[in-house]
């Protein structure tokens, strides 16, 4: 039987704390956005998936941005400080800032940064671009974190008439719109009684549910775990015929919080 996973959420930022990267074709690539305030002055992007550029850069609308500076890390373990000190203005760009020894892996970018004050208050937008370029590049034409591309998916409504697939246990989530986004189906079998999904990418959420295709199971106890190292344990107890979807789970009294990992023990009812 196949058992689809849905997850609901809205979101009170511009941009996930980790960049997703699905494409490693030559070029820029934009690695992540977000609206920074007048009062926070550093953030940082984890970078996941096809990670592996040569420059970065950023871009900046709506206000002014003081960039002070950059600290890159890479997969390697290794770090590149990088002063700028320079005002971007709206519509305008940072100076292209090339990584250390040609195209690398990124696993982190943290910056410093200030908002300019502005007449119209206005908060600045902030993007950061990747380029990457052919040398990078295998004979295949993929980077070899290629093998994400097989647990990213955008749908954003269940739909039990989709093909069923499995999906590992890495699952990345790329759409942070408010709503229901599906993170993928998994088949259970008549044995396994346990399955855990990590969740990286746009991983805040205010919700989650179960949903049963091709087979009644019984959906028996869930436990998120949140980034920040807490856990919810929640009993569902309650089988979910074929069509089925189980109530929503609510992440930490409505709140929304990024998801690390889902487990959940099941028992598949013989048919």
């Amino acid at each position: 039987m196949s058992l689809l996973i849905a997850i609901a959420g809205s979101y009170g930022l511009a941009f996930a704390q980790d960049g997703v990267i699905l494409s490693d074709k030559a070029g820029w690539h934009k690695i992540a956005e977000k609206t920074v305030d007048f009062s926070k002055d550093r953030d940082e992007i984890h970078v996941i998936g096809k990670d592996k550029f040569s420059a970065i850069k950023f871009m900046v609308t709506d206000a002014t941005i003081n960039l002070k500076e950059l600290k890159i890390s890479y997969e390697t373990g290794n770090n590149q400080n990088v002063t700028i000190n320079t005002p971007i203005k709206p519509a305008g760009e940072s100076r292209v800032i090339d990584l250390d020894g040609g195209e690398r892996e990124l696993k982190k970018i943290k910056f410093v940064y200030s908002t300019v004050p502005n007449a119209k208050e206005k908060k600045a937008h902030v993007q950061v671009w990747g380029r990457k370029s052919e040398a990078g590049r295998d004979k295949m034409g993929s980077t070899k974190s290629s093998n994400l591309k097989s647990a990213v998916t955008t749908t954003t409504t269940p739909n039990p008439d989709e093909e069923s697939s499995n999906i590992p246990n890495l699952a990345i989530v790329t759409n942070d719109k408010t709503g229901w986004h599906k993170i993928g189906t998994r088949t259970v079998d008549f044995i396994k009684d346990r399955d855990e999904v990590t969740v990286v990418g746009a991983n805040r959420f205010s919700a989650i549910k179960f949903k049963a295709i091709d087979a009644p199971v019984n959906i028996m106890d869930v436990e998120l775990q949140y980034a920040s190292g807490d856990n919810q344990k929640t009993v569902v107890g309650i089988p979910l015929e074929i069509g089925q979807e189980s109530k929503e789970i609510v992440v930490d009294n409505g709140k929304e919080r990024d998801l690390l990992k889902i487990t959940f023990v099941y028992k598949t009812i013989p048919n």
